[in-house]
């Protein structure tokens, strides 16, 4: 009866993260462009993922900014959307036309434009996300570059996990988007909702945007977490193993 007892209490301290971890990372996303939104993201309270795209015209200067504040940085790589009706496209966006030689071109410039980055992220990329060539160049410049790939799950049909399991890359993936709507009661339901998450499987991923109100917000909400709850890195987070093929 006890060595029954015993193996069950140890299979829920080898099985069970939430016993040990509960994790949130906080990314904020498609910084480059205001320099005062920018700074603001980057001196949000604690450990906060700020996601850069490579060529605006503050990226350099806020990377450097992020840098001496201790916070982490990643690219913000732009990829091909399914629909890019009212959304800003960025250049140069890796589409699915391009060449290998374009691919390689353009993946070089990007993923050295930060040395102090560790990880790339997808800006929009629902097209992309989902086709396999596109994909295996993308994970392959990352795995070289020693960088981790957030999936930013912009489609549900994303492939990204599999690739970077085949290509033994460090692999996360985004569970919740703060700010697609914008109202306070909105973003207290997502926190609440990451807080659970972490709590059930040992971490969460949340991505919001450089809005004042989601600024504001997490201002105030990131001095007041769960005693539970750790603020992370997202580069803590990820794992060649979690991108095994078939698990959600």
């Amino acid at each position: 009866m006890r060595r029954s007892l015993f193996l069950t209490v140890l299979t829920l301290l080898v099985y069970s993260p939430s016993l040990f971890s509960r994790q949130l990372a906080i990314v904020i996303d498609d910084l480059g462009y205001s320099l005062v939104n920018g700074k603001r993201s980057i001196d949000l309270p604690g450990k906060v993922t700020v996601a850069i795209l490579p060529f605006a015209p503050n990226s350099v200067g806020l990377a450097e900014y992020a840098t001496r504040k201790n916070k982490e940085v990643i690219i913000h790589l732009p990829m091909q959307a399914k629909s890019e009706i009212n959304q800003k496209t960025e250049s140069p966006t890796l589409n699915v036309a391009m060449s290998t030689i374009q691919y390689t071109i353009i993946l070089n410039t990007s993923l050295s434009r930060f040395a102090q980055a560790k990880g790339v992220s997808n800006h929009m990329g629902s097209l992309l996300t989902e086709r396999e060539n596109p994909m295996r160049q993308v994970l392959s410049a990352t795995g070289n570059r020693g960088l981790y790939f957030l999936d930013s799950k912009t489609s549900s049909q994303s492939i990204a996990k599999r690739v970077a399991h085949q290509a033994k890359v460090p692999y996360v993936a985004r569970d919740f988007f703060l700010d697609n709507i914008k109202s306070e009661q909105n973003m207290k339901s997502i926190m609440s909702n990451a807080f659970t998450l972490s709590r059930k499987t040992g971490d969460a991923v949340i991505i919001g945007h450089p809005y004042k109100g989601t600024l504001d917000f997490l201002e105030r909400e990131l001095r007041n977490l769960p005693t539970d709850i750790d603020l992370v890195f997202v580069s803590q987070l990820t794992t060649i193993d979690q991108a095994a093929v078939g698990l959600p």
